[in-house]
């Protein structure tokens, strides 16, 4: 089945209420049964509202806060109605309530540093001067209160503070329809609705992100220990997640990651407990941040060895740089005989020019290597991310259950996981046999006509002009692409980075080169170097220019 949604005229100057509904009714149709009576009756009353009280719920849920004082929403000029009347209906609707008791934490993000003075100096035997920071007047209420306070009556000059009692609804219909917690309301409902055009994807029952409430309940309470929404310290934190015991391979995943996170951040406190957590994940990132934790403490040889059993596991190439890395220091302290693969390096050129204010140094060694025929075009990443994103495009789209969540991706949620590659092996291969047959060319070609405009993560349209297309389909030979997508598709969230900044085509010959310019003072990245060892290995061609100026200041 497929879900077609329409946004809003950005003319209406209620855009954001109407697109918003659209995507409540779009999350009520396809999740109903992961829905509550209690929830899809508060989803009803807010439906009962007056436009106007409808919009300002949701204004103040597209902002990225639970309270508020009135001067943070009685200033939104489309909506004419006295604030003071929404606000009454909205508490009797029980999507919003007044003047609970706060927190010290809460008030701290509620009220400004002024605010925060008055309430200390109420409350406490010891004022504070003026010029006191925010955090000084924080520390100090920690210290002397703990209770909740009635903002409303210690500072009534202040008006009444609302509370949002229908957030965590919110916060829940954001996750099914987003299949993450880190995209916005307002992100969502205001800018990209309006904006950007989305390719349609058949969606099912099985593409949606959870089946069952408990996928939803698990996935919140990750991401809020992740966040430290709650008042735990760190290591309860840790201890929390890890009694969490997912229900669903991905959600295992999503664990593990959460995990590898707060263990980056225990390691300021406790290095010895944080290098158990990463003992126990099975994620290259995790083994790094472990390996180099047993060599700060002094673990050498288990250093060695740990780093020789990972080496085991299949590594990506950026992983197993760092790798040898860690065996070549650990190799020598022990004593111990190591020799390390070398990178490759392509030719490298020297080139002095005249700095040019406000004009890059890629852009001016583009300029520099162009000439009746040749010509030099700065890319950086989008070329070979661009023409693999159109060759590729049924691949990246495939209706995959599990990969889109909603009509708005401009990529599939598994793009960066291992089995990316073997769920759509099919397409995959019917791709890398086009590139065979020289198909490929046509493809791309027409790809580009059909799709343009179209969100997708892989291609920045404004680069991809129809000229460099052209060129780098009848210069770059087949095998060249071949092998390029092929590494590209081993690692995409590494891979699609780090490629050179210019690509030069020559007319005279019919070849090209791809450049990688160096500014004075720049180095080479990792992910840049292995790219280019990979180039050099399979004789595609490339170089290094370093750059200095003639003048410098």
């Amino acid at each position: 089945m497929t879900h077609s949604i329409t946004s809003a005229e950005l003319t209406n100057p209620l855009y954001y209420l109407q697109n918003a509904q659209t995507l409540i009714g779009w999350v009520v149709k396809v999740y109903q049964d992961l829905l509550t009576e209690e929830e899809l009756d508060r989803l009803s009353q807010f439906q009962s509202l007056s436009e106007p009280a409808k919009a300002l719920l949701i204004r103040m849920v597209m902002r990225s806060q639970s309270q508020f004082l009135m001067r943070h929403i009685d200033h939104y000029q489309e909506i004419i109605e006295p604030t003071e009347a929404l606000i009454d209906s909205l508490v009797s609707a029980k999507l919003i309530a007044l003047n609970q008791p706060l927190s010290v934490q809460e008030c701290f993000k509620l009220l400004n540093r002024q605010e925060l003075l008055m309430l200390h100096n109420q409350l406490s035997s010891k004022p504070l001067s003026k010029s006191s920071s925010k955090q000084t007047l924080y520390d100090s209420l920690q210290r002397s209160s703990t209770a909740p306070l009635p903002l409303h009556q210690h500072l009534p000059v202040l008006g009444d503070t609302l509370h949002l009692l229908c957030d965590p609804l919110f916060e829940r219909l954001k996750l099914m329809f987003f299949g993450n917690l880190h995209q916005s309301w307002s992100e969502f409902v205001v800018t990209e609705l309006g904006y950007f055009k989305y390719e349609p994807v058949e969606l099912s029952l099985e593409s949606r992100a959870f089946h069952r409430r408990e996928d939803l309940d698990q996935y919140i309470e990750l991401e809020h220990l992740l966040t430290g929404d709650s008042l735990l310290s760190i290591e309860e934190r840790v201890l929390a997640t890890q009694r969490i015991e997912p229900i669903s391979s991905w959600l295992a995943g999503r664990k593990d990651r959460v995990l590898y996170l707060l263990a980056r951040e225990l390691e300021r406190e406790d290095q010895t407990e944080a290098l158990r957590v990463y003992q126990q994940l099975s994620i290259q990132d995790a083994h790094i941040r472990e390996l180099r934790l047993l060599e700060r403490l002094g673990k050498l040889e288990e250093c060695h060895e740990r780093t020789r059993l990972f080496q085991q596991d299949n590594p990506t190439p950026l992983t197993q740089l760092a790798y040898q890395r860690l065996l070549k220091r650990s190799s020598k302290k022990l004593g111990v005989e190591y020799s390390a693969s070398t990178l490759l390096a392509p030719p490298q050129q020297r080139l002095t020019l005249d700095q040019i204010e406000g004009v890059s140094v890629e852009r001016q060694v583009a300029e520099h290597l162009t000439s009746e025929n040749s010509h030099s075009h700065y890319v950086e990443n989008h070329l070979i991310n661009g023409l693999f994103g159109l060759l590729f495009w049924d691949v990246i789209y495939a209706p995959v259950p599990g990969a889109f969540f909603n009509p708005f991706q401009s990529r599939p949620a598994d793009l960066y996981r291992s089995h990316f590659k073997e769920r759509r092996y099919p397409l995959i291969t019917e791709a890398m046999t086009q590139i065979e047959t020289g198909q490929y060319r046509e493809t791309i070609r027409q790809r580009f006509r059909e799709k343009q405009g179209i969100t997708n993560s892989f291609i920045h349209w404004s680069v991809l002009t129809e000229e460099l297309v052209e060129r780098a389909l009848n210069f770059i030979p087949a095998d060249h692409l071949k092998r390029i997508f092929e590494r590209l598709l081993m690692d995409i969230r590494t891979h699609r980075s780090g490629l050179p900044d210019l690509i030069r085509f020559n007319s005279d010959d019919e070849s090209y080169e791809l450049i990688e310019v160096k500014g004075p003072g720049d180095r080479i990245q990792d992910n840049q170097k292995l790219w280019l060892d990979f180039f050099v290995r399979h004789d595609i061609p490339c170089s290094v220019y370093w750059i200095e100026w003639s003048h410098p200041e």
